[in-house]
């Protein structure tokens, strides 16, 4: 049986609640394991500890009336790479055994559910270090205490799955357990995603910037889709006469096929393209998985197949190297700012990375392989893959310019400057773009420019491997993506220049087969 053993000086016999009320004077010390005839859990008896240090102590004996409870940590996976999420189990003898989820994941093959332990041989890395190791560990015991503790306000009643549920709630104090709504899960899951108290799903604290505009972009529609408004906002709508939206909150068990119709038609109305009706609805389904990962729901009618991201191919542009060697040559030592963008900017093409990856480049991915030549080695924030990318003489000489401490940016920034430094290295043409506004099929022609944007570099890094002849699974394990169809979503390469790429291929250049 575990109990606390609270420090205090007197002697008496007192009810449990109002000595509750002092337990900020007490001091605190370890739980002790007894072995005592169970009491009545609303008293407290007094038991004499010595004189040993001089002075009169006297041991406050709580005791459990789960004297067999015990809690564990398990983690049932069998996919050793990818993080798993942890399960808390409660015995109190035979006739109790409970399995409840915790919104904590780890790395099953970092955990021994057998020694209730981290494993003796751990590869740290940038997504699991010793500090991630050591807070878990700390965690999993004031979780433990935490529920042992509830237990006495149960006074004898047993112990259930959703009072179990409740409780750790309670202690990771998100939210009233049942209580917490759809909108304001929304608004905890982006202040904690932002503050760094929600861990990525490769349990990283840094989620990107392009991730968080999108999750608040999200969050101001489906407000706005509810009738809730900003003053902002309202006085917009008043100035064009128009009439706001009736308040009408939409919650988990909302989440069906009929508000997923109405959401896409909602959303066309505001003139908004598939590709970005299909990204918010990305985001409202990844919001509900987690939602319903921590136990705020059971919906099941955003998992299928008819509640579907939409979209649209458009037309991505890629910087050929001819563009990219203009911008490279550019002349920025007047204005630092725009030089730094420029170089990290340049930095994601000749890795093609993405900007979370390739704008925080350090000396501790640069590697030196067996043959002498230098690598690039770091793991993907986004997915946990780890890549390794030959470093070409351009992308040397930069890292050289910043003794390989590249400088911190912002994405938006970046973004900003970099459209200017594309026209000071001519790179204005006109794009013809084709796309979809409010269900009507637009056609435009954009200065070239205007479109360059963090992502492009992923884009053309990929593209330009791909023209140079570069086989397909080869760039993919530079690039990390898992499958073919996802990464030819990358390359924008049109037929014509398919045409001339294989006009050298041996196959359209050897002689005519005779023929017998």
């Amino acid at each position: 049986m575990q109990g606390i053993a609270v420090v205090h000086r007197g002697r008496q016999t007192v009810n449990f609640h109002k000595f509750a009320l002092l337990v900020d004077s007490w001091n605190i010390i370890k739980y002790s394991y007894l072995q005592k005839d169970l009491i009545k859990p609303d008293y407290i008896r007094l038991k004499n500890r010595g004189e040993n240090v001089g002075k009169s102590y006297l041991c406050i004996i709580i005791h459990n009336v789960y004297k067999m409870a015990t809690i564990s940590f398990i983690v049932r996976s069998d996919r050793k790479k990818q993080p798993a999420t942890i399960y808390l189990r409660f015995r109190d003898g035979r006739k109790t055994d409970i399995i409840v989820q915790t919104p904590e994941r780890i790395f099953p093959e970092y955990w021994s559910n057998k020694t209730q332990s981290f494993r003796q041989r751990i590869l740290y890395t940038e997504i699991f270090t010793e500090e991630n190791k050591v807070g878990i560990e700390e965690k999993f015991s004031r979780m433990r205490d935490f529920i042992l503790n509830e237990l006495f306000n149960l006074k004898g009643n047993a112990v259930t799955k959703e009072w179990l549920k409740t409780i750790i709630d309670k202690f990771y104090d998100k939210r009233n357990a049942g209580t917490e709504n759809l909108s304001q899960y929304i608004e905890r899951y982006h202040s904690e995603a932002t503050n760094g108290e929600r861990l990525t799903y490769y349990d990283k604290k840094i989620y990107s910037y392009g991730y968080l505009k999108n999750i608040k972009g999200f969050q101001n529609l489906f407000n706005e889709y509810q009738g809730i408004y900003p003053e902002k906002r309202l006085n917009e709508l008043k100035e064009k006469n128009e009439t706001p939206r009736p308040y009408k909150p939409v919650s988990f068990e909302n989440i069906t096929i009929d508000f997923y119709n109405d959401f896409v038609s909602f959303c066309k109305q505001r003139n908004h393209s598939p590709n970005t009706i299909g990204k918010y609805v990305k985001i409202l389904k990844g919001l509900m998985k987690q939602a319903k990962e921590e136990g705020l729901h059971n919906q099941t009618e955003f998992e299928r197949k008819s509640f579907k991201i939409i979209g649209e191919m458009v037309h991505n542009i890629y910087l050929n190297e001819s563009e990219i060697k203009k911008i490279f040559e550019l002349d920025l030592k007047d204005s630092p700012l725009y030089e730094s963008a420029r170089d990290i900017f340049l930095i994601g093409c000749y890795t093609a990375q993405r900007f979370s990856d390739y704008s925080k480049i350090s000396p501790s991915n640069l590697k030196v392989l067996n043959n002498g030549k230098k690598v690039i080695e770091l793991i993907q924030q986004k997915t946990g893959e780890k890549v390794i990318i030959p470093v070409r003489s351009e992308l040397e000489e930069i890292l050289k310019r910043y003794d390989y401490n590249l400088p911190k940016c912002y994405e938006q920034k970046v973004n900003d400057r970099i459209k200017k430094i594309a026209v000071m290295a001519g790179i204005s043409d006109l794009i013809k773009m084709e796309y979809t506004r409010g269900g009507l099929k637009v056609k435009k022609e954009i200065p070239k420019n205007e479109l360059v944007v963090t992502h492009t570099a992923r884009r053309s890094g990929c593209t330009n491997m791909y023209l140079a002849g570069i086989p397909t699974i080869d760039i993919m394990k530079i690039s990390g993506h898992k499958t073919e169809k996802e990464f030819l979503k990358y390359i924008n390469v049109s037929k014509e220049e398919t045409a001339i790429n294989l006009s050298d291929h041996p196959y359209f250049n050897r002689a005519g087969l005779k023929v017998i």
